[in-house]
């Protein structure tokens, strides 16, 4: 069919009116204050200080923005920390901004192609149709709570069979479908609808154990690994058209090298966030559509992947589950395959997670577990005000590092060299030793200002990678305080229920033994969190400390050596 050329051509206007009204929209007026011999070929502008410039684009990413030079109408790339803005808003000169700190991925369009190519000609792709799998989860969990509903419609008697809660009551169920109590699947748990159609083999069980405190943590892997992410590699298909990055992965386990790209790590999230709902699965760096695909990017990058696997690998639950051994060591093509249709579909998700947790061991007082759940609660809100606030200050250190610092350094240096010039014009023997003695120290000045704005990204960026990840994971962090009371509270409507003679003892004691599981599993996992936050934040603060030694060590011996020069040559 031929499209109408008179559409085609009101088609082609309309689209060109309204680019033209968003670039009018989002152009902003600025101002160059630094010269920047850019790469032309590379898309860069050649700016001088002082030129006049709108920029068009401040969403290119990786510290870049697309301007055009008003005088020549030039457009491309320039670094936006050299560029003031003159809308009112504040320049943004020097600043480390939200995605730089971040660590917004930047790249070409990589993650919408479907998983149809061969493993080996990218290392390890897959070959499947890639589907929405929190989607599939909570289609799976609707059917589950329709089923329950059904069940729940009928009279007692006939709700006997199905539910084994007895003759004369249920246990009701949470109306509250959006609550993270019945979300995670401890409700259906506790009530004896969540089954696994396929038997639970002893390779999927889980221990809860008593930790040297008493309290309840997961039994510990008994082999631990790491995950060594590297060489990252630019591959094209589809003749040049499409580009990615493909990384390779060496668990210490193995010592052998698998390779993956981004999209198999999100595909490996969306299997963990599936599966494991009372767990804190950190989310992955964020993965953006456009921009440069430059060094810095991919760098970035593999470093979060990196610290990405690594949380993984020490979970002692998550890191011995079917689909991690499959994603970490699979190497062949035929058994990737096979591995990814298994893990899509697990049946041993959400409410049936809670089956696979053995306890026999661990009995904590019901008043004592809810006291310890409740003071998590405080505790994670206070930390997530807390750490939100150190990562404020740090980005604010950043700025000054990189900005008043770094200038003022710059600026003594210019006055100090000025007068050594002014000295320069007595040019005498016994002149010259204090004049270039002066000028060193100017050079030395102008050193320790680069030092200052190049600082941030041995220390704080580091801490504040870390901080990222934490205020991720507190943000994703499921509402243990609210699915453990959601256990309590069955417990009390059980125990109620047995005293008005609406459920036998058996059925009672069984609720209570379940909650008992859930119980354990929050207590487990804020346990393994408490734990790796310590270890965190005291690498941390070691790391950064150590780097701020270092920094003022370097500018101490830059100054000796400046101090140096002022020797007895300098006399008359």
């Amino acid at each position: 069919v031929l499209e109408d050329p008179l559409s085609l051509i009101e088609s082609k206007c309309i689209t060109h009116i309204q680019a033209t009204i968003t670039a009018v929209q989002f152009s902003v007026e600025a101002r160059v204050m630094y010269d920047f011999e850019g790469d032309t070929e590379n898309g860069e502008l050649v700016i001088k200080e002082g030129d006049e410039v709108v920029i068009l684009d401040q969403n290119v990413g990786d510290g870049w923005w697309e301007a055009r030079v008003t005088k020549s109408g030039q457009t491309g790339l320039v670094p936006e920390t050299y560029i003031e803005l003159l809308n009112g808003e504040g320049g943004r000169g020097g600043e480390y901004d939200e995605a730089q700190l971040e660590g917004d991925e930047q790249g070409w369009d990589e993650e919408e192609d479907e998983w149809d190519e061969n493993p080996q000609d990218e290392g390890g792709g897959v070959s499947s149709s890639s589907r929405s799998y929190s989607e599939s989860y909570h289609n799976r969990q609707r059917t589950e709570s329709d089923r329950y509903g059904d069940q729940r419609s009928r009279s007692p008697a006939t709700s006997e069979k199905s539910t084994g809660f007895g003759r004369a009551g249920t246990v009701k169920k949470n109306l509250n479908r959006f609550s993270p109590f019945v979300k995670a699947g401890a409700e259906t748990f506790i009530l004896g609808v969540a089954s696994p159609k396929a038997h639970i083999t002893a390779q999927d069980k889980l221990r809860i154990v008593l930790s040297p405190e008493q309290t309840p943590m997961w039994e510990p892997s008994p082999e631990p690994f790491t995950v060594d992410v590297r060489d990252p590699e630019k591959k094209k298909k589809f003749k040049g058209m499409k580009s990615f990055t493909a990384f390779r992965i060496v668990p210490s386990s193995t010592g052998r090298m698998v390779s993956r790209r981004y999209k198999h790590y999100d595909w490996l999230h969306q299997r963990l966030v599936e599966k494991f709902t009372v767990t804190a699965v950190p989310p992955l760096p964020d993965k953006q559509f456009y921009g440069r695909y430059g060094e810095d990017f991919v760098e970035k990058r593999r470093q979060k992947l990196q610290m990405w696997s690594n949380r993984i690998a020490r979970h002692p639950v998550l890191c011995r589950s079917e689909v991690i051994t499959h994603f970490f060591l699979c190497d062949d093509e035929g058994g990737w395959k096979a591995g990814k249709r298994r893990a899509e579909k697990d049946e041993i998700i959400a409410g049936v997670f809670f089956s696979t947790v053995e306890h026999p061991e661990v009995h904590m007082e019901r008043e004592t577990a809810e006291s310890e759940v409740e003071h998590f609660g405080k505790f994670l809100h206070a930390t997530k005000e807390s750490v939100a606030k150190v990562r404020g200050k740090f980005i604010d250190h950043c700025n000054q590092m990189s900005g008043p610092f770094a200038a003022e350094f710059h600026k003594m240096a210019a006055v100090v060299n000025g007068l050594a010039q002014c000295f320069a014009i007595e040019n005498k023997d016994y002149s010259k030793p204090l004049t270039d003695a002066i000028s060193q120290a100017g050079e030395t000045l102008r050193d320790i200002g680069q030092m200052h704005a190049e600082q941030p990204k041995y220390d704080m960026l580091p801490a504040l990678d870390v901080l990222k990840e934490y205020i991720g994971m507190m943000q994703e962090f499921p509402d243990l305080v609210e699915i453990h009371r959601g256990a309590m509270r069955k417990v009390k409507d059980a125990d109620r229920m047995k005293e008005e003679g609406r459920i036998d003892m058996v059925d009672a004691d069984q609720v209570t033994t379940r909650s008992d599981t859930v119980s354990n599993v929050v207590l487990a996992e804020i346990y393994h969190y408490q734990h790796e936050r310590v270890v965190d934040f005291r690498d941390l603060f070691k790391s950064l400390l150590g780097a701020k030694i270092q920094f003022y060590k370097e500018i101490v011996h830059k100054l000796e050596m400046a101090q140096g020069h002022f020797n007895d040559g300098t006399d008359l």
